[in-house]
């Protein structure tokens, strides 16, 4: 009988103030094994017991994951990050952007805003006034038509909060969708470890 490991694809969205090195770097640790080339990197781990491999692409914006569609088929999962001290790495995403990606890989997965904090992250003074205010981000994900938003000051914790939300909700989903499938997954984990 074949092992079964879940492979999840995710879009890394930001731009380059946003810090999407934190993510990367974030999954690095937890993972067994880990691979990168041209902006895209995947991740052997376990989340729940489940065996994972988490391929993710690293873009600018919407359009770009339409243009890997060599490398990606489909997409379960968007975490969009903006710098709150940035005003226009919010502006830059748009109803119509995220409509246009919806519709292209016809994307039902979960989609993540996330506010991140460079300064209280890496434990630096902050400017006296943010940009983006925790109002501005529910809103845009209001906008958006995301399901969660989140906001990064410290990166352990909230990094780990983040993905913790986003692997559950798919963990949910392949459960109710393939339960015997999910059983079977759960069942191999010490294989995987190996």
């Amino acid at each position: 009988m074949k092992d079964i490991t879940f492979s999840i694809n995710l879009g890394l969205i930001g731009t380059e103030d946003s810090r999407l090195d934190i993510f990367i770097d974030y999954l690095k640790e937890k993972a067994f094994k880990f691979t990168s080339e041209n902006l895209i990197y995947e991740f052997n781990l376990q989340f729940e017991g489940i065996p994972m491999k988490l391929k993710i692409a690293i873009a600018n914006k919407f359009e770009d994951l339409i243009h890997r569609i060599d490398d990606f088929k489909h997409f379960d999962a968007i975490i969009t990050a903006v710098n709150i001290y940035n005003d226009n790495s919010i502006s830059n995403y748009t109803l119509q952007e995220y409509t246009d990606f919806r519709n292209y890989f016809i994307f039902n997965g979960i989609s993540v805003l996330v506010g991140v904090d460079p300064f209280l992250a890496f434990h630096k003074e902050p400017p006296n006034k943010r940009n983006i205010t925790e109002f501005t981000l529910i809103q845009k994900t209001k906008e958006l038509e995301f399901l969660y938003c989140f906001k990064i000051q410290d990166i352990k914790k909230d990094i780990s909060d983040i993905f913790n939300k986003v692997l559950n909700y798919i963990n949910l989903k392949l459960k109710f969708l393939n339960p015997e499938l999910f059983k079977r997954a759960k069942s191999n984990k010490d294989e995987f470890n190996g």
